[in-house]
């Protein structure tokens, strides 16, 4: 590896994961260094998150691939720390020590336990380092690394710090490695110099789960899934040290299937039992109350199951050993371990007879019910069917209210206290039906083989179906929920057939089937009673039914009439997210923003993942239309973390689809690749899934002017989703593959869409739609050479969206209004339309756009600051007789001059490849270059 690398080449076999870029911007600070100018950096992170190991690597670096750098290193260390001078003397392991009767006949100062320096012989050692590093530089850069300064002894800190603020337009680099937890530890002098302007600082953040997974290719050979990586990053806290030491001691299959928890590594094991070993006896009380209790264990609760009067002193004494602390904040406090996995090997080492004891404390010390209940089933390791029953009855509450999580935690209990082995067998498949209801897909799957094997019923068939439809498996979901219908009897157990008819409802929006979501809505509907979660879930998406056959009003007043009976708990959620899916679509896009963000927080109220994933992805969509794009991505980073976690394929498409769309808009064509990769589905599953991976494919091309492919992407569509009278498609995507038919010139195949299209009866006009029917008019009508209709309808696109906030929308028209008006020779109108468009695409962040309409515009020829330069070397290099080029000309020759064929260049401009080739005919000419290659030469000295 040489200083010259790159980050993106590093990036890939870069050996520690997720430390490429730190390392590039260290090699870059010693490139800096070694033109002549001093350097302080500090690496800092947390205990494990690779600091040491990126040090190393740099020193490495310099030792063996760098010529002419110098090393000096020293090592922080609790135990020297107690030594003045231990740290300079490993500095200065090249020279013997000089002694302070060098310096006016003082005592001698070798390493010792000398409590500090007077500033005189801080001045003095400081100069001998000053000195030695002077003499160093003269033959090449010098590197200075201190790993865990903050261990370091003060003595030879106060030295070093002194040395780094006077040493100037010298070739050194300091570099420091510092742990915040431990900067206290730091004297404050040299702890504001480290944190000071003149440091550069690099954090190391944790590791992304995506960089989990690179990590364990490299080093391990394993590949994890999504959710492994995403378990280990959440265990762990994404602290480099803690993933390698679980990866290396557990066996591969661990990552293979969906785990409930990681055990602590025999790093963590090991200090744990030494802490412990040394600790007070209310010091183990206070850490084994807390690891019973779990997460948020309040200080009076971990008191009054520790059996201590106080719990203060025990915290007292935890925080100094590293072993536990008190977080507090405005809401409550909490007593929380200081590193991840600590809870986990204190929990072990707790013999099982105290475990059941603390725990039956614990059941009386917290006041949540569930906390109750949960204690009461860890104290109970035989089989209990009155706490059995109490945990069912426990479930079918939390059900009620739409809290799924909490529902299915009691019944897996519940499954495991019953003595009857037909009631636990009944209880495990509401467990993992109220699984999948949470959204918890990976952990339901792990459940399936299970549930597979039961006897048959009803309630099987619907667990399955109701496993399949959130899996995105289509023909499965189908089977599965017929049997189980087949099977149910709605006039005995009218409760478990509405359980079934609301998971056919769920079908029907999956397939966008507006017949089979009001049907089976109604039934489930009239099996239940109102307020029971069968009834709320089929009536939060029966308007949604009621619009994909074009009843608008009928829709309204569906959701109208949810809202005002929906309770305020996690299942009036539902309702407002099926509530805001309709005004996004009808582009009450504001409302609609409402109701995501009050829907996307189902999650943490005890209920759905799924809701929250649904929520979250047409958020993110809705932050698209309304123009707030940083904050779409902002959406789209935070779901899709919870989205790998749950392994839920239906809901990708949708929140892929944006992130693909807005990439591309941005020009990251890497990340936006990534997305369109991960949209992907495979034939044969549901509409919803279809429609929005095929138009993350389709807006990826478009955005790079590659037409053929993105018609290629939307032809399915036609069949796929078609909008009928009787039939409302929920996706846009008409007016896309108008766009992409008439740029691959197939206008006969756009009329007879178009004309098809606009036949349709609708209840009611929605301004988007229009908007989008008659920018798709105007665009064939100027391929077709009408360019004075077209206009018409361009301003009539325009005009559909006044009083509507929809800048990306009126990008979009603006810029395909502008491109076809220059095509017209409509130069001037062009010039205004597309400067309005620039704008809007600037505001967005859309750099793709941005940038081919700063190309539509100098083709224009009318744009003052982009006309062709006299002294433009492509122009000067054939003499001042010949004419400069003209806009178009020199629009193509920017184009092809890059690597564009005729035929790329041409859809990239809007003309016919046959003009292309004749300015390129006439350009060569001009200029004197009878070659592409000659073109390309002339352009790269110009830039």
């Amino acid at each position: 590896m040489t200083a010259g690398s790159t980050q993106g080449e590093m990036a890939e076999d870069f050996p520690l994961a997720g430390r490429a870029a730190a390392f590039e911007q260290l090699l870059e600070i010693l490139r800096t260094v070694r033109k002549g100018k001093v350097g302080t950096v500090v690496l800092s992170g947390p205990s494990g998150s690779g600091k040491t190991a990126l040090l190393e690597l740099f020193l490495d670096h310099c030792r063996t691939a760098a010529r002419g750098v110098r090393v000096l290193s020293a090592m922080g260390d609790d135990w020297e720390a107690q030594f003045a001078l231990a740290g300079y003397s490993q500095l200065m392991r090249t020279l013997p020590l000089r002694t302070a009767k060098d310096y006016d006949g003082g005592p001698a100062l070798a390493p010792g336990p000398v409590a500090s320096l007077t500033p005189d012989q801080v001045v003095n050692y400081a100069s001998t380092l000053s000195t030695h590093l002077e003499g160093l530089q003269t033959h090449g850069s010098v590197v200075v690394a201190v790993d865990d300064v903050h261990k370091l002894d003060e003595a030879s800190l106060r030295i070093l710090t002194f040395v780094m603020r006077r040493l100037h337009d010298k070739r050194v680099l300091f570099l420091l490695t510092l742990n915040p937890v431990d900067a206290p530890r730091v004297p404050a002098g040299v702890l504001d110099f480290l944190t000071g302007h003149q440091v550069v600082r690099i954090p190391l953040e944790p590791l992304s789960p995506q960089q989990v997974q690179d990590m364990a290719r490299n080093l391990f050979g394993l590949d994890l899934s999504a959710t492994a990586a995403h378990g280990l990053v959440t265990h762990t806290g994404g602290i480099a040290q803690s993933i390698v030491e679980l990866l290396r001691e557990l066996p591969p299959e661990t990552w293979q299937s969906w785990f409930p928890s990681l055990p602590p590594t025999s790093r963590v094991r090991a200090r744990v039992r030494s802490v412990l070993a040394a600790a007070s006896p209310a010091l183990v009380a206070a850490a084994e109350a807390a690891a019973v209790l779990g997460p948020g264990a309040g200080l009076a609760e971990v008191a009054t199951v520790g059996g201590l009067e106080s719990a203060m002193p025990a915290l007292d004494e935890g925080h100094r050993a590293g072993l536990l602390g008190l977080s507090v904040d405005q809401s409550r406090s909490a007593v929380a371990f200081l590193e991840p996995g600590t809870a986990e090997a204190v929990y072990e080492q707790i013999v099982p007879s105290r475990r059941i004891a603390l725990h039956r404390k614990a059941a009386e010390a917290v006041q949540s019910e569930g906390e109750q209940l949960g204690h009461r089933v860890a104290a109970t390791p035989a089989a209990d069917e009155t706490l059995a029953a109490e945990l069912e009855e426990f479930a079918r509450r939390q059900a009620t209210v739409g809290a799924w999580q909490d529902a299915s935690t009691a019944l897996f209990s519940a499954s495991r206290l019953s003595p009857d082995v037909r009631a636990r067998n009944l209880r495990l498949l509401k467990a993992v039906d109220a699984l999948v209801g949470s959204g918890n897909v990976a952990q339901a799957q792990a459940w399936a083989g299970a549930v597979d094997a039961l006897p048959p019923s009803p309630l099987r068939s619907s667990v399955l179906g109701y496993l399949s439809t959130v899996s995105g498996q289509n023909d499965s979901a189908q089977s599965q929920l017929e049997m189980a219908w087949r099977t149910s009897n709605p006039q005995h157990e009218p409760a478990a057939a509405a359980q079934v008819a609301q998971r056919f409802v769920l079908h029907g929006v999956a397939s966008w089937d507006g017949p089979m979501i009001t049907g089976w809505a109604e039934r489930a509907m009239a099996l239940t009673e109102p307020g029971t979660p069968a009834h709320i879930e089929s009536e939060a998406i029966y308007g949604l039914g009621l619009y994909a056959q074009g009843r608008i009003a009928d829709a309204e007043a569906s959701y109208q009439r949810a809202s005002a009976q929906a309770a305020e708990n996690a299942q009036k959620q539902r309702v407002q997210m099926g509530a805001g899916w309709l005004a996004l679509r009808l582009d009450n896009a504001e409302f609609a923003l409402v109701n995501f963000e009050s829907a996307a927080p189902t999650e943490y109220r005890g209920g759905s993942l799924r809701i929250s994933l649904w929520a979250e992805a047409w958020l993110a969509r809705t932050h698209l239309v309304l123009g707030n794009w940083d904050a779409a991505a902002a959406t789209i980073s935070r779901a899709s973390v919870r989205l790998e976690t749950s392994r839920m394929p239906l809901i990708r498409p949708l929140l892929y689809w944006t992130a693909a769309e807005l990439w591309s808009m941005r020009g990251d064509w890497d990340r936006a690749r990534y997305y369109v990769s991960q949209a992907a589905v495979q034939p044969g599953t549901y509409r919803a899934m279809q429609v929005p991976a095929s138009l993350a494919r389709a807006r990826f091309h478009e955005a790079r002017a590659d037409y053929e492919s993105a018609l290629a992407a939307m032809q399915p569509l036609a069949e796929l989703d078609p909008w009928t009278d009787q039939r409302v498609s929920f996706w846009p995507w008409q007016d896309t593959y108008v766009n992409a038919l008439v740029m691959t010139d197939k206008l006969d195949a756009a009329n007879t869409f178009l004309t098809a299209f606009e036949a349709v009866h609708r209840e009611r006009e929605v301004p988007s739609d229009l908007a989008r029917v008659a920018w798709a008019r105007g665009r064939l009508l100027a391929a077709q050479g009408d360019p004075d209709m077209a206009r018409e309808y361009f301003e009539a696109a325009l005009g559909h969206l006044r009083g509507l906030n929809r800048p990306y929308l009126r990008a979009r028209i603006s810029f395909a209004f502008g491109q076809s008006m220059r095509r017209a020779g409509k130069r001037r109108l062009a010039s205004s339309v597309l400067r309005a468009a620039r704008d809007l695409y600037d505001t967005l962040g859309a750099a793709t756009y941005v940038e081919r309409c700063d190309r539509e515009l100098k083709a224009t020829g009318l744009d003052v600051g982009n006309l062709p330069d006299p002294a433009d070397p492509v122009l000067s290099a054939v003499g001042s007789h010949h004419q400069q080029l003209t806009a178009q000309e020199q629009a193509v020759a920017e184009l092809v001059a890059a690597g564009a064929t005729n035929k790329e260049a041409a859809r990239a401009l809007f003309l016919a490849e046959k003009t292309v080739q004749y300015h390129l005919t006439r350009l060569y000419r001009k200029m004197g270059i009878r070659s592409r290659s000659e073109l390309a030469a002339a352009f790269r000295a110009k830039d």
